[in-house]
């Protein structure tokens, strides 16, 4: 088999496993074992080429198989299982071949141990830290290495300086370790594992090799591909640690693990990178080293070792403050230094600080820091950057350190930290102001620095509206309150409470352009017992608030208003500026928790929702209409439009005032009750006639709502009242009197023109004035009453068929007598026809002799009964008035259809007629018994024919005779008298069967012998 040597050289193990993952070439392999029966059998193939052993399966010569096929497919190199082969051999092994990775065929090679008693295995010592794989010798797949002690151990192959766990096997070929899990070995032994690769055994409660070293920097070098270096901790157990290594540094990168004295991991490794890992379980502790890189698996590398439990030899930080001159520390790096440790003293520092961390003139590398207590928990801590800050909440009396890492490159950082409690220093003074009151400005430094405003209040209860307003809108604000918390940090207006002493710190983001100047609101919007006296009081939000139109500017900054909001109000500001200006008011809406819901959108602009949960009690908010980032002056017009219901209230309509109103005249009322909206409108309704009143005006708190009624024409009497909403809900509120003048009828009432049975009569009750608040109705025939015909329409029965029928309408008015009316009468006549929905058709065969059938259709009304005439050439066929007809022969040819009429008791009868058809003949008549031919085939002599049977009887026969098929001329009777020319000749004889009206039918008689001489 030829050799192809590889065409890549492998650069990850991903990479590795993608090229194994190609088509599968149709190559088997067989092997014969000679392995005694009962012995375990390990199977892996070799690096002899880029290609892969799909799968591999032992059996003996007598069965299909007895080891199942391993599950070689996409697995390293090192990879293998076992399997116990039984029976008594001997045995094959058989491998089918992957594809190689271009194509080409390849050449695989399997290996085959015997991990039960293996033989020939190389036995390398167990490896010790520090130090490289042991390569086989000689090359082949089988390592046995012996175990001092039961205890954890590692079992590694190394492929390219790259490190993967092998399995293990024991006595009898016992998979003692699986690769993927921690291989602990039973007790003392040999064990076995199987690769070609060099390998790396190691015994994990060994020290072999270990390098003790000190805290701070430690640098050292992976010499070999898949070395393990091993650092001797200085630290006792319950210490914490903190390991790490440059920011963005060379490769290779060091995994770090931590583990005891008996080799037990003990921490996960992200803890050693943020300080917090705790030395637990049995010291001496140690840091293992190693890395799992292709692209560079050796070379050396650096790490800062820190104890984070206990106070340090670090240089302190001192107490900065928010002057320009305040104190800070100074961190460089370089010179193999890439991370410093600094301290935090225990008798100098606040609850709360702002640590900041700053890039010096000419640095650009990144850095970041960690802060952590006494105990090694992580106080805070940021991510790289040049420029960064946060906010740090420390334990009192307690001592912090401060890790700062960043490259082993010259670097400068300013580490600075600051009180952002009550007590901080450096702040500018800034008492809060009424709403409306001025504002007051500031100077930005560059992007990223701190400058502090202190507001101040006289009550911890109050509420306080605070902004920072530049022209590139940049700037953001933090405020700490009396005990430094964070209470806000964002580029948007927020409120606080709960402090009488703020700390506000203005900056820009370090990413973003910083602005020369700033303006900054501070304002008192709320206070112990409720909003402030300078907000407007909202009585009702049901549909929103306003509109209100002002003017701001930086002397009267804002305009406030208490609205009564509940959970979930929203609201849409439509916000102008009344000058046409593009800059105008921007608005807050604070609910109790004080979230501002006021968002803004390019699209659709300001949206503003009360954000707290849910509640069904009344959630107040105070909205503030503040001057705009980029202007300092505005003449805005605002209001925030509810689009359904907003607030406690609900719609209700409690009372009419008046309730009565004359005739013909105006009347003013007065509508009270809940939610009422200018565009609402009080409705009269009497008898289909409506009266839709006026709005003239709503009181501010929705509650009374002032309309005019015209009321000329309006008829007397009670009219239903309701109040229609301007979204087109009603709201009922009882009745509304107009005073009445006597009925008079001045049209009687009318039933139509016609009527006739099944008719659906409708009265019209007339024309009366004034209108009437009821009608009552009796129907009546030839002047009687028609017993319960009572309602305003009545159905004519069959029974009044030619009888006159009218009705009487009685008018009925509170406070007049009731008056009748009696309309024309009318005659009875005949109900309108059935109508046919569906039109009959005929079934069965239109020819002569055929039984023909129609249906009856369908019709509207449904009939009582059905008539029937049969017509042939349009003529009515005599006595044929049955739903079925046979067709005689006398209608050959002719078109032949049938009417059926519908009949219906008191009604005219309705008729219809499907398509005519044309009679076509009958069926032949078809011979049941074959004619037959009788006499002495022989010249001279006579030969008679017999017709045979036939169904239908025909009329008449006619004859035609042949010799030898062919016809003899004249010879058309029923007996033929042989002559000389058919000597020799065999006779048959073709009957013709005629019915009259019927297609003729025909049969031929079986033939005579040949005739004789």
């Amino acid at each position: 088999m030829p050799s192809y040597p590889r065409t890549a050289a492998r650069s990850e193990r991903s990479a590795g496993s993608a090229a194994y993952a190609t088509l599968l070439l149709a190559l088997s392999v067989l092997f014969a074992l000679l392995i005694p029966a009962g012995a375990a059998q390990a199977y892996a193939p070799t690096a002899a080429a880029d290609t892969r052993a799909d799968s591999t399966a032992a059996a003996d010569t007598t069965a299909d198989e007895d080891c199942a096929a391993l599950p070689l497919s996409g697995l390293d190199e090192d990879d293998s299982e076992g399997c116990v082969l039984p029976g008594d051999g001997p045995y094959r092994a058989l491998s089918q071949v992957g594809e190689a990775e271009h194509g080409f065929p390849a050449e695989h090679t399997l290996a085959v141990g015997r991990i039960s008693d293996p033989a020939d295995c190389a036995h390398p010592a167990l490896n010790g830290y520090n130090s490289g794989p042991t390569a086989a010798d000689p090359v082949h797949g089988c390592r046995t290495f012996t175990a001092p002690a039961a205890g954890r151990y590692d079992a590694y192959a190394v492929h390219d300086g790259v490190r993967s766990l092998l399995a293990v096997y024991g006595q009898g070929g016992r998979t003692v370790c699986e690769t993927w899990d921690v291989c602990s070995l039973p007790a003392a032994g040999d064990y076995t594992v199987f690769t070609d690769a060099p390998t790396l055994v190691i015994d994990h409660s060994a020290t072999t090799g270990c390098e003790p070293v000190e805290l701070g920097v430690h640098k050292s070098q992976i010499t070999v591909g898949g070395e393990i270096d091993c650092l001797a901790l200085p630290l006792p157990e319950g210490a914490r640690l903190a390991v790490l290594e440059p920011l963005f540094g060379p490769a290779p990168h060091p995994d770090v693990t931590l583990v005891d004295a008996d080799g037990i991991q003990r921490c996960d490794p992200s803890r050693l990178a943020d300080g917090t890992c705790g030395l637990t379980g049995k010291a001496p502790f140690r840091a293992l080293v190693s890395t799992d890189s292709y692209s560079k698996p050796t070379g050396p590398y650096t790490l800062a070792l820190h104890r984070t439990d206990a106070a340090a030899d670090c240089p302190a930080i001192p107490a900065g403050d928010f002057t320009a001159t305040g104190p800070t520390a100074r961190v460089t790096t370089g010179d193999g230094v890439f991370s410093r440790c600094l301290s935090i003293p225990a008798n100098d520092h606040s609850a709360q600080e702002n640590i900041q961390l700053q890039a010096a003139p000419g640095t650009r590398d990144l850095a970041q820091f960690t802060v952590l207590d006494v105990q090694g928990k992580q106080i805070c801590s940021v991510r790289p950057s040049v420029s960064t800050w946060t906010t740090c909440a420390l334990t009192p009396g307690v001592a912090h350190t401060v890790l700062v890492t960043g490259r082993d490159t010259p670097a400068e950082y300013i580490l600075t930290r600051r009180d952002v409690t009550a007590t901080a220093k450096g702040c500018t003074a800034n008492p809060a102001t009424k709403p409306g009151g001025p504002s007051t400005g500031g100077t930005l430094g560059a992007p990223g620095e701190l400058r502090c405003r202190q507001v101040t209040t006289a009550d911890a209860k109050d509420t306080l509206h605070i902004d920072v307003r530049d022209p590139l809108g940049t700037a953001n604000v933090v405020v700490h309150g009396d005990d430094g918390t964070p209470l806000c940090n964002k580029n948007q207006a927020c409120a606080v409470t709960g402090s009488t002493h703020y700390q506000v710190l203005v900056t820009v983001p370090a990413t973003l352009k910083a602005p020369g100047s700033y303006r900054f609101d501070a304002l008192r919007i709320a206070g112990p017992d409720g909003p402030a006296a300078e907000c407007d009081k909202s009585q009702s939000i049901a549909y929103g608030y306003g509109p209100v139109t002002g003017t701001l500017d930086e002397e009267h900054t804002a305009f406030c208003a208490a609205l009564p909001t509940v959970y979930s109000d929203r609201f849409t500001m439509e916000i102008s500026d009344t000058t046409g200006a593009t800059d105008t008011a921007v608005p807050a809406l604070y609910d109790p928790s004080l979230d501002n819901g006021c968002t803004y959108s390019a699209s659709s602009g300001y949206s503003c929702r009360v954000i707290e949960s849910y509640s069904r009690e009344l959630t107040p908010s105070i909205l503030v209409l503040s001057l705009p980032e980029r202007a300092s002056q505005t003449s805005y017009r605002a209001e925030a439009v509810c689009p359904g219901l907003c607030g406690m209230e609900r719609v209700t309509v409690t009372k009419l005032t008046p309730a009565t109103g004359v005739s013909g005249t105006r009347t003013t009322v007065a509508v009270t009750g809940t939610a009422l909206h200018k565009d609402h409108r009080l409705v009269l309704r009497n008898s289909g006639r409506e009266i839709t009143g006026t709005t003239v005006s709503v009181s501010p708190d929705r509650r009374t709502l002032t309309a005019e009624l015209d009321l000329t024409g309006a008829a007397e009497g009670a009219w239903s009242a309701s109040v229609i909403t301007h979204n087109g809900a009603e709201y009922s509120r009882g009745n509304f009197t107009v005073t009445s003048a006597p009925l008079r009828n001045s049209a009687l009432p009318t039933i139509g023109t016609t009527a006739r049975v099944g008719d659906h009569l409708t009265v019209s009750p007339g024309t009366w004035t004034p209108a009437p608040a009821s009608y009552a109705y009796q129907w009546h025939a030839d002047g009687l009453p028609i017993t319960g015909a009572t309602a305003a329409a009545y159905t004519v029965p069959v029974s009044l068929l030619g009888k006159k029928i009218g009705v009487t309408v009685t008018a009925r008015r509170a406070g007049t007598p009731d008056v009748p009316a009696t309309s024309a009468a009318l005659t009875v006549a005949k109900g309108a026809a059935p109508r046919v929905t569906t039109t009959p058709n005929i079934t069965g065969p239109v020819k002569v002799g055929a039984k023909l059938t129609t249906t009856s259709g369908s019709w509207t009304p449904s009939a009582t009964s059905y008539g029937y005439q049969w017509k042939a050439d349009g003529k009515a066929v005599k006595g044929a008035t049955a739903s079925t007809y046979t067709v005689p022969a006398s209608l050959l040819g002719k078109y032949i259809t049938v009417t059926v009429t519908a009949h219906r008791t008191g009604h005219a009868d309705g008729s219809a007629t499907p398509a005519s058809v044309k009679v076509a003949k009958g069926s032949a008549p078809k011979a049941t018994k074959q004619p037959t031919i009788s006499g002495t085939a022989k010249a001279g002599r006579t030969l008679k024919a017999a017709h045979g049977t036939w169904t239908p009887a025909p009329t008449s026969y006619g004859y035609q005779w042949y010799a030898n098929g062919k016809a003899i001329s004249g010879a058309t009777k029923s007996s033929l008298t042989l002559k000389s020319a058919q000597r020799g000749k065999k006779i048959t004889v073709k009957v013709t069967a005629r019915r009259t009206g019927h297609a003729s039918g025909s049969a031929t008689s079986k033939a005579t012998k040949a005739v004789a001489r």
